[in-house]
């Protein structure tokens, strides 16, 4: 019997807990085409690496097939992990740019205050 690639890729999805909306901004991919996926019997291994990094998870054991030749799975993880640090980065820069402008803000509708 055949496996349903679809079907794996969702089962894992649920099993990791993952919001499929924020599944779909991770990979820049509306909601309809991850659904789409889970119809499919068939997935292109790229379309299932790039799922098992937004969600962590190795899918090689799963299609074993499929992954002959591509070497080990997991160092896909690590590049992962490395996007979300600089993910988290980037906005902390953007949050405090956004506090120093706020106060800059304030400072200047009070001295404008004490003008008047």
């Amino acid at each position: 019997m055949e496996h349903n690639a679809g079907e794996i890729i969702e089962l894992a999805v649920r099993r990791q807990n993952v919001n499929i909306s924020d599944l779909s901004r991770r990979m820049h991919v509306n909601r309809r085409t991850l659904y789409n996926w889970f119809k499919q019997r068939k997935l292109h291994t790229d379309v299932i690496i790039e799922i098992g990094k937004a969600i962590n998870h190795d899918f090689s054991a799963d299609f074993q097939n499929d992954f002959r030749g591509l070497g080990s799975v997991s160092a896909y993880k690590d590049e992962s992990s490395s996007s979300h640090s600089d993910s988290v980065y980037y906005w902390m820069e953007k949050y405090i740019s956004l506090l120093e402008d706020y106060k800059k803000l304030v400072q200047k509708g009070s001295h404008q205050k004490t003008l008047s």
